[in-house]
């Protein structure tokens, strides 16, 4: 069964490496997980089987228990080192801070399999960031990398906010929209959505007019809409009302319901919880 189960790897890294894919692969230790998982206590070692079960089923790891690993030592990572799991570095000062921030693990895209959730928060405002990881075969991958202020529904969507809001959008506030692409196990962007608040200024930073034509409902707000691959400039951009956004909002939102996500704290008690154990660092000195 040893025998058979190292074939099978061989032959899923061997395709990893071979394949191309659109998913940005970031991290692949298979041998790490293996060596975990062959410690793992099954059942049926210690209670006699049934007549109905065969070995090879008894003995069989659920694939959960590997993606819990994978996501664990990926946690152990960040928790212990400030080390994303493509090798990157988070914006991390020691362990006593890395606590307070969250994660979660759950299906949050409805592909049928978990990802694990990074809110890292705890950290200056260009350092603050939220992932999504996926995990096949080995290897964890991003799905989707954002500021941490993002919205899930239950379809798949996602309104990810914009880290500032210093423009003339006032209680609006800006924000992208991604989908999920079961194709590309990713998340894709669709677009995004800014607006133009009179009461703030009836003249934009391009010189123009409030266009009072265009706010047909007469509440003194139009909206930018802009696509995925929007440059960053204003200039030109039309403006649409309430109702045209409401009904670009909707092509993508519809009557999807929130998700609320099941955050928990990145502590060594709740990391450990996945099943990985805690690796063995040497933890330097302060220094003075």
């Amino acid at each position: 069964m040893k025998k058979l189960l190292s074939v099978i790897v061989t032959l899923l890294l061997i395709l990893n490496l071979v394949s191309c894919g659109t998913k940005e692969e970031v991290s692949n230790t298979p041998s790490d997980i293996e060596e975990t998982l062959s410690e793992i206590e099954v059942e049926s070692e210690v209670e006699p089987m049934e007549e109905t079960e065969t070995t090879e089923e008894a003995n069989t790891v659920p694939e959960a228990n590997e993606a819990h690993l994978a996501f664990g030592k990926a946690l152990w990572d960040v928790y212990q080192k400030g080390i994303r799991p493509d090798g990157k570095a988070l914006d991390y000062t020691s362990m006593s801070s890395a606590k307070a921030n969250h994660f979660a693990v759950m299906d949050i895209d409805g592909d049928g399999k978990e990802e694990l959730l990074l809110k890292w928060t705890n950290a200056s405002m260009a350092g603050s960031v939220e992932f999504i990881f996926g995990y096949q075969d080995y290897t964890i991958y991003e799905e989707l990398v954002e500021f941490p202020a993002m919205t899930f529904y239950d379809n798949g969507a996602v309104e990810a906010g914009w880290s500032h809001n210093q423009g003339l959008a006032g209680e609006f506030w800006t924000y992208n929209v991604y989908c999920y692409d079961a194709e590309s196990d990713t998340y894709k962007e669709m677009g995004s959505v800014d607006a133009w608040d009179k009461s703030l200024r009836d003249i934009n930073y391009e010189g123009e007019n409030f266009p009072t034509d265009i706010d047909e409902d007469g509440d003194g707000v139009v909206y930018y809409i802009f696509s995925a691959d929007w440059v960053g400039s204003y200039e030109y951009m039309p403006l649409v009302d309430g109702a045209e956004y409401e009904k670009w909002r909707a092509t993508y939102f519809g009557e999807a319901k929130e998700v609320e996500i099941p955050y928990q704290s990145l502590t060594e008690e709740n990391i450990a919880a996945l099943g990985y154990p805690m690796p063995e660092i040497e933890i330097s000195e302060p220094v003075g």
